[in-house]
């Protein structure tokens, strides 16, 4: 009966590889003219692909080989007798934040070309952490532009993606942005 469980528990996973193979093979039949320099079309879905197939093919051997709950019951009772309680509780809820937060990633899509990609996603990143109580602003303001320096090399270096600049002294500072990250 043992068996039957841990196949019905694989399965998924097995039909992701399958599939992910096939689409793997039919994306390497992509028609498209080659430019000199840069990836095709073809690259970025059979990068996925085959990241899908690896996680799903590591996911079908961990289940295949990992003990069944029986055998770690023990070590599930010791660690609840020596976990805090008040980990064991439920977080608080904080629905002004959350109509916060929803109100800034609107404010963000409208700040696009106004502000450009890059001003408009710092100072997202900056307010969002704020309303969600992090309260570590040379942290908050340090992570916020390590990734949004991220974001605009890749979008704009590796996927090609064109992004708002931004008007007045907004496509100014995305210019430099630009510049600083090689991206002409």
């Amino acid at each position: 009966m043992q068996v039957v469980a841990r196949l019905r528990r694989i399965a998924p996973y097995a039909i992701i590889v399958v599939a992910s193979a096939y689409l793997y093979h039919r994306a390497l039949g992509f028609e498209f003219e080659r430019v000199s320099g840069r990836i095709g079309p073809d690259a970025w879905p059979r990068i996925i692909l085959t990241l899908l197939i690896a996680i799903s093919a590591y996911q079908v051997l961990s289940l295949a080989v990992r003990r069944t709950t029986r055998e770690v019951e023990g070590v599930l009772q010791s660690l609840e007798e020596v976990a805090d309680p008040s980990l064991l509780e439920p977080p608080q809820a904080h629905p002004g934040r959350a109509l916060l937060g929803i109100a800034l990633t609107f404010g963000y899509l409208l700040a696009f070309e106004v502000a450009g990609f890059f001003v408009a996603t710092f100072v997202y990143l900056v307010a969002l952490m704020y309303v969600g109580g992090y309260r570590r602003p040379v942290r908050a303001l340090a992570i916020s532009l390590a990734a949004s320096l991220s974001f605009i090399f890749v979008f704009m270096r590796i996927v090609y993606v064109s992004l708002p600049l931004g008007r007045g002294p907004f496509l100014a500072v995305s210019v430099g942005v630009m510049k600083l990250l090689g991206i002409h």
